[in-house]
């Protein structure tokens, strides 16, 4: 038991993280949703049900507005979600397949993959240390929209551009946050005049 806290709020901050992941499931569940009905085909339904592009799209729009409200709560993980996708473009490099499929990939297409998703792994990790204004929550969206594309890209045997243009909004968010940090410690106080 940690020292200065009590059961009851050992058991609060324990139904708190399980809330939280399993919201976090939920969220995830509706982007499936949302990506079957939005892209999906009538391969995906059963005989009586189709594909609902409409509804597809409105979840998608739903999932997204929700996740760049809660960005800073889960900007912790995002590292980890990075470092398991550096995992897994390892080994399809190794393979030649995508992981969990027997789909091939050209080595050189996952290459690229795998030098993108290391530089936005090593970009992730300083997003968990601040607060994320608009534009970052903004990039990390387009980021996790573009893995999805990126990886039908790849299937497909083409360079991976909505991968790479997804990390490029990452790199952008980064720049301007360490470009406005740098001018806010340039400007030299009116006392030391």
């Amino acid at each position: 038991m940690n020292h200065g806290t009590t059961i009851k709020q050992q058991m609060e901050s324990g139904f708190r993280r399980a809330g939280g992941w399993l919201l976090g499931i939920a969220w995830f569940g509706l982007v499936i949703w949302g990506m079957i009905n939005a892209l999906g085909t009538e391969a995906n339904f059963s005989e009586a049900h189709h594909p609902s592009r409409v509804l597809g799209y409105f979840l998608l729009t739903f999932a997204g507005v929700i996740f760049i409200i809660t960005a800073n709560r889960w900007k912790r993980v995002f590292p980890g979600i990075m470092l398991a996708a550096t995992l897994g473009s390892l080994l399809e490099l190794e393979h030649g397949h995508v992981v969990n499929s027997s789909v091939l990939v050209p080595r050189s297409v996952v290459f690229i993959q795998l030098i993108v998703i290391v530089a936005v792994t090593a970009l992730s990790f300083t997003f968990k240390d601040r607060a994320l204004n608009i534009l970052d929550r903004l990039a990390i969206l387009a980021f996790a929209a573009s893995v999805y594309l990126g990886g039908e890209e790849a299937i497909e045997h083409k360079v991976p551009l909505d991968l790479i243009i997804g990390a490029a909004c990452v790199f952008v968010a980064w720049a301007i946050d360490r470009w406005r940090n740098s001018r806010s410690h340039d400007v030299i106080p009116r006392e030391e005049l």
